[in-house]
């Protein structure tokens, strides 16, 4: 059975059928045709909730009003929601848990959210934790005018605003006229971003740590610059047991920070990858967070005695999904639905059809305009080569780079998700794929 195409899936009247009720935030095409394809989620029936666009992009959020929406949907069906489920980062996880709470519905505190998107509280707890993972850190308020020696760290180091996603606006910073133009930048179009993550924290104001300054989420946070080989450690919380997914190398351009693409499973060493477990739980610990999925970045350099910490994502990554579907057996879009009703997630290791799997990136390093993107016909072809191809167009026709959700160093247009036995084969079966995206551009000309 389909459980996302059956016309009666908005009845309210199939909810005491054995069937439970999920509500969804911000559902995209590509995730909405993941969770058809999964088994043993036929049990559950999904009723879309809220402004799919407010929730899609802060600058048109309002906290409380998307909270109230989520929570009147809910409460239209009687007893029958038993769970909300969030596709998106921000702000659709926080007003999933923020009305999840709000009816009692499993999920993580919203504080405990709050504490790990906030860059500088979270680095704090982190430091209360593990502090042998953290690097040297700072706040910086971007309006005000700083002398060298008053910032806080030496040149260079990475800048990066207290709350964004994507990279954006994070910069490796060398000099002080670089941070001077950093912080003009933030100051011009991080408030219009952050607005709806400051009203979260004035509507949850225990999310803030005791002790700590009540820092808006349009400051930056300085950091220590960290090296060497970059991942990521992803699992979940549930009934207070962490159990992990997988670490997922993470490989970027050899010119810029930019992600050239992701691949699991993990080849650093069994040890390395303990550790991050083992510091992931401690932080996650003491933050407070409990019933849902996370993540983790680190940098692991075999000369430092123990993986760093480059930053907390309390959600659900969906690019990532697959790529365990493909090794593992077991999907995460399965799990977030499994927290999200309450259940035990059932985790399987090594038994998906392949061996390795990859997340490659699709970018460009000039801003431009998109005169060609591939149509229903290419998606088809492409998918009669490669079935278990799963790829998400950020870009489409008529867009320009620039104006889509970028990092602060190159434009990304397109997410290629491969399976294959060995690496040869998985570079191979790219190769193929990539080919058959025709993606045609022009240069980007100034809006009048």
């Amino acid at each position: 059975m389909d459980p996302m195409a059956t016309p009666e899936r908005n009845d309210p009247a199939l909810a005491g059928f054995g069937r439970r009720t999920l509500l969804t935030l911000a559902l995209t095409p590509e995730d909405a045709e993941e969770m058809e394809c999964l088994p043993g989620l036929e049990r559950f029936r999904w009723l879309a909730a809220g402004d799919d666009e407010a929730l899609g992009n802060p600058e048109i959020c309002r906290p409380a009003e998307a909270v109230a929406a989520v929570m009147a949907a809910a409460r239209g069906q009687g007893a029958g929601v038993h769970g909300i489920i969030a596709f998106d980062d921000y702000p659709a996880s926080l007003v999933a848990a923020a009305a999840g709470r709000a009816l009692g519905l499993p999920g993580p505190a919203p504080e405990s959210l709050l504490r790990c998107h906030h860059k500088y509280w979270s680095r704090l707890i982190q430091r209360q934790a593990v502090p042998e993972a953290v690097p040297r850190f700072c706040v910086i308020d971007p309006a005000r005018p700083y002398r060298a020696d008053e910032v806080g760290l030496d040149f260079p180091f990475w800048l990066k605003p207290i709350k964004a996603s994507l990279s954006y606006l994070g910069f490796r910073i060398n000099s002080l006229p670089e941070f001077e133009r950093a912080c003009a930048r933030a100051s011009a179009e991080l408030p219009s971003h952050t607005r709806a993550f400051d009203e979260f924290l004035a509507l949850h104001p225990g999310a803030r740590p005791a002790g700590a300054e009540p820092v808006p989420g349009h400051w930056l946070i300085a950091e220590e610059l960290m090296g060497g080989r970059q991942c990521t450690f992803e699992a979940f919380f549930h009934a207070g047991r962490m159990t992990a997914l997988g670490v997922i190398d993470t490989v970027r351009h050899s010119h810029c920070p930019s992600f050239r693409r992701f691949d699991y499973p993990s080849s650093l060493p069994r040890r390395a990858q303990e550790a991050m477990a083992g510091i992931a739980e401690a932080v996650m610990r003491r933050i407070g967070f409990d019933d849902g999925l996370y993540d983790v970045e680190f940098f692991w350099d075999p000369r430092v005695p123990v993986p760093r910490i480059i930053e907390i994502n309390p959600r659900f990554c969906s690019q990532f999904g697959d790529l365990y579907a493909k090794v593992d057996g077991t999907s995460s879009h399965r799990v977030l639905a499994e927290l999200a009703a309450g259940e035990p997630p059932r985790w399987t290791r090594r038994a998906g059809p392949h061996q390795v799997a990859a997340s490659f990136v699709l970018r460009r390093f000039k801003d431009a305009m998109v005169t060609r993107s591939p149509d229903a016909g290419d998606l088809a072809r492409l998918k009669e080569r490669l079935p278990d191809a799963r790829v998400h167009l950020c870009a489409q026709r008529g867009d320009r780079l620039s104006e889509l959700a970028q990092d602060a160093y190159s434009y990304r247009y397109a997410l290629i998700n491969l399976g294959a036995g060995d690496r040869a084969q998985l570079f191979e079966r790219f190769r193929l794929a990539a080919s058959l995206l025709p993606y045609e551009f022009a240069p980007a000309t100034s809006r009048k």
